[in-house]
């Protein structure tokens, strides 16, 4: 009985060995990953450190979170097949988390660059009048916002050129200004007392001969009426003339024209009776006072 209760306790403890044996080498398999499942791991950490850096930073990452959870994906698949013993490829984890970097580096270039220009920008609006470029100022906000951070920064370039334009274009108008404003003004303190007699003679003949210049202004206005209704005499006699004589127009037409023609005469005629009014009464004033001289 003892030898073989002494056998069963050997056979137990060489299996129990057995048993932990095999369980140790699973876990040591499994501890055993490959260099490029490591390298993968490192690569998602870096780009869980970019996000991070980025978020600190007040910069979206909508863009950088959207390849993140592509790349974790493929990382848990590739993972979970060489853990079974498959051929795992780690190759466009790396390219997404790559791809991660490179966005974060160009963002923080981006939001760097964009508040440089913002306080250029304002610094340059106390100079000079920028409302030109506030499309292009939007577009720079825009893009940064929507994650186009490659273009922010070519905005932003084209942005510091197009206030360089501005700016140069403002100054030689103010230039200009500044020496015609010059030029004028010493014209003035040469000339002032010259241009002042001058001013006062033109000043004096116009109050002597007002009178007359309005009387004749009246009358240019009234020949004017005058030849005005001679032309109308003259379309409604060739109006007659194809009516009548050689029937061009229809009877419709020809009294419709009559009828226009005929307002026209009265509304010159309207006029030139006022005018001649206006005339005589200067006229007669100017009588007056000469009689009461």
């Amino acid at each position: 009985m003892k030898n073989k209760l002494a056998y069963r306790t050997v056979v137990f403890l060489i299996l129990l060995f057995g048993i932990l044996l095999i369980s140790i080498s699973n876990i040591s398999a499994l501890n055993q990953l490959s260099n490029e499942s490591i390298n993968a791991k490192n690569a998602m950490d870096q780009a869980e450190k970019d996000i991070s850096e980025m978020i600190s930073k007040n910069i979206s990452i909508k863009r950088v979170n959207e390849t993140y959870q592509e790349a974790l994906q493929l990382y848990s698949a590739q993972l979970s097949l060489e853990e079974k013993g498959g051929r795992a490829n780690y190759k466009l984890v790396n390219e997404y988390a790559s791809k991660i970097d490179s966005i974060k580096k160009t963002a923080l270039e981006a939001n760097d660059e964009l508040r440089v220009f913002l306080k250029n920008y304002e610094d340059s609006k106390k100079k000079a009048n920028l409302s030109e470029m506030q499309s292009d100022y939007n577009q720079i906000i825009l893009s940064f916002n929507e994650e186009r951070f490659e273009d922010t920064l070519k905005s932003i370039k084209k942005g510091y050129d197009r206030i360089s334009e501005i700016q140069s274009s403002q100054t030689a108008i103010n230039s200009i200004y500044l020496v015609t404003s010059r030029s004028i003004k010493n014209f003035f303190i040469k000339n002032g007392i010259k241009i002042i007699v001058i001013i006062a003679i033109v000043f004096i003949l116009l109050l002597i001969f007002w009178n007359s210049l309005i009387k004749l202004k009246m009358r240019i206005k009234l020949n004017n009426l005058i030849i005005q209704k001679n032309a109308v005499n003259g379309l409604i006699k060739e109006m007659q003339k194809n009516y009548f004589k050689t029937r061009k127009i229809s009877e419709s037409e020809y009294k419709i024209k009559l009828k226009r023609y005929e307002e026209l005469i009265r509304d010159i005629d309207r006029q030139i009776m006022i005018l001649k009014e206006e005339i005589f009464k200067k006229n007669l004033i100017k009588q007056n006072k000469k009689f009461k001289e």
